[in-house]
């Protein structure tokens, strides 16, 4: 939480802590299992020591970590074990929720392609939510929708968790200074999340480099 603040200078940090961790305990208000599941979704966390880590959170890469979320219109919840036991479901009940909604959202979200003059092209979602970028990079069906445009496997960024984009493989050494111009810049704002490069395909999410240093890279 310090070196968060100290990083961003985000002078709502402490109160979304608070507020984090006050629903996280009360839960007066939760919906059914029936209401809520259409509203599971995956989401990504920035993985650092100094941070509370939200949870049933899972590792996915050296800087960030998956978690699921309930989303409502005003804020989107972490998913904790408490809310698991009021719902009377189990965590891997839950996650296949959350990946046939991140599936839905894919197919009902349009993709924005932007084509350059020397052939290469970056996409993104065009989401009313943003913040739900992490839950169409982890739907299972993101072969499907986006192979067709960037080939399979391809390469992800998402530096902060309204930033995502996506390309082919093959064209990043042309979008290199582009990519790595866009990587810096959001990174550095109050809702960072990773400065890597991302490797998307059948074996799932894989870190292929990183713009800055991690604090724990041997790990």
């Amino acid at each position: 939480m310090t070196e968060y603040y100290t990083r961003t200078g985000d002078e709502k940090a402490l109160d979304d802590f608070v507020a984090r961790i006050a629903a996280a305990l009360t839960q007066d208000e939760l919906p059914d299992w029936k209401d809520a599941r259409e509203h599971v979704y995956y989401a990504l966390h920035p993985r650092t020591d100094d941070e509370v880590q939200p949870p049933l959170a899972r590792q996915v890469t050296p800087y960030c970590v998956s978690h699921l979320i309930l989303e409502s219109p005003t804020r989107n919840e972490w998913i904790t074990p408490k809310m698991l036991e009021r719902w009377g479901v189990t965590e891997e009940e839950a996650r296949q929720a959350a990946m046939e909604n991140g599936d839905r959202l894919l197919e009902e979200t349009d993709l924005s392609v932007e084509s350059s003059d020397d052939g290469t092209s970056i996409g993104h979602f065009d989401l009313e939510d943003d913040t739900l970028n992490a839950a169409l990079l982890l739907a299972p069906s993101l072969g499907e929708r986006v192979g067709p445009h960037f080939g399979w496997p391809l390469y992800a960024v998402i530096p902060n968790k309204r930033r995502l984009c996506v390309f082919s493989k093959e064209d990043f050494e042309q979008l290199q200074e582009r990519i790595i111009r866009f990587v810096i810049r959001c990174y550095d704002d109050n809702k960072f999340l990773s400065p890597e490069l991302l490797e998307i395909g059948p074996n799932g999410i894989r870190s292929v480099g990183a713009w800055v240093e991690a604090d724990d890279e041997d790990e």
